[in-house]
């Protein structure tokens, strides 16, 4: 999981009393769901920040796709290694 700021970054789950007919926001990225568009947008910009930091290689400076891609390839090197 990419670092936030050098933090492990932690998922936020989805809320309990989730109803069938409730109109949420979905984060593809983080594949979190949002009620409010405020929080979305705030995580979707989040995710778009030079803020994240691979957590095998500790890369910094990264999107949090480019954290994962980073953290992805970095494992596949290892274990080929």
């Amino acid at each position: 999981m990419p670092l936030l700021h050098r933090k492990p970054f932690v998922r936020q789950k989805p809320p309990g009393d989730l109803r069938p007919d409730e109109e949420v926001f979905y984060c593809k990225v983080t594949n979190e769901i949002f009620r409010h568009y405020d929080d979305f947008f705030e995580r979707t910009i989040l995710c778009n920040s030079l803020v994240w930091s691979c957590a095998v290689t500790g890369r910094p400076g990264l999107t949090y796709q480019e954290a994962l891609e980073s953290e992805r390839k970095a494992r596949q090197n290892l274990q080929s290694f």
